[in-house]
């Protein structure tokens, strides 16, 4: 059994579920570049700071206005009712502009991802993305991506009212795949993904190669951590149905 501070897996998977859902942003792919691209954009038109890379880290994962939000007061621990709303839906806008118009670029998806969809997908696991970004996002960057093949549902944020760390997402999509949450899995890189699973009553695996803002997501209990999709993955394919 590994420890679980050097990054690894605690203990050996141990059923394979019916469904596995994702989070799209620094556990599938890694997105800082493509984002920090059109916040810097965003910021030029606004005439704020771009943030850092290193900022940016601790600014995904909520969804697109906190993001925005966080960039335009140049902090992590902002709330949207410190945002002025004018200046925030400028942001938006020129968010979506630049954004949208980039989503072919500047992303990787990381090593092992591809490969193991495709056997997850073989061996009739259903999959599905729940992301906080915003959909009209999420459904282009599956087929850029090369996802969309072997996904069940993609799910984006601003579909439903609320968004992970709240369970709607992920009861959406169990629903909408008729697993129940004894036989589903939420994967994911930050505390938003964890707690969203266990809120949801589903196994939690937490990826520590992410955009977790610097936290140390021991501290949320997952059910497994990896440092690796690969050895997530290979661990899943073998674990007993």
């Amino acid at each position: 059994m590994a420890d679980k501070q050097s990054g690894e897996l605690c203990s050996p998977i141990a059923h394979r579920p019916e469904l596995i859902m994702f989070d799209l942003d620094g556990t599938l792919a890694h997105t800082l570049p493509q984002l920090s691209k059109a916040v810097a954009a965003v910021a030029a038109d606004l005439g704020f700071a771009a943030p850092t890379l290193q900022e940016m880290a601790c600014y995904v994962g909520n969804g697109m206005d906190l993001l925005l939000g966080r960039a335009l007061l140049g902090r992590q621990d902002v709330t949207l009712a410190e945002v002025p709303q004018a200046q925030l839906a400028a942001a938006r806008a020129s968010f979506s502009r630049h954004y949208g118009a980039g989503l072919r670029a500047d992303f990787e998806v990381y090593p092992g991802v591809l490969t193991y969809l495709q056997r997850f997908h073989e061996l009739g696991i259903k999959l599905a993305v729940v992301s906080n970004k915003p959909d009209k996002f999420v459904q282009p960057l599956m087929e850029y991506m090369g996802f969309k093949p072997y996904l069940d549902l993609a799910l984006g944020g601003e579909v439903l009212p609320r968004k992970k760390p709240d369970p709607m997402p992920l009861h959406y999509v169990m629903d909408k795949l008729q697993v129940s949450p004894t036989q589903a899995m939420m994967v994911g890189d930050s505390n938003n993904d964890i707690r969203a699973g266990k809120n949801a009553g589903v196994v939690t695996v937490a990826l520590t190669y992410g955009y977790n803002g610097g936290q140390d997501l021991r501290c949320e209990h997952p059910d497994y951590i990896f440092s690796d999709f690969g050895t997530m993955g290979a661990q899943i394919c073998a674990a007993p149905h």
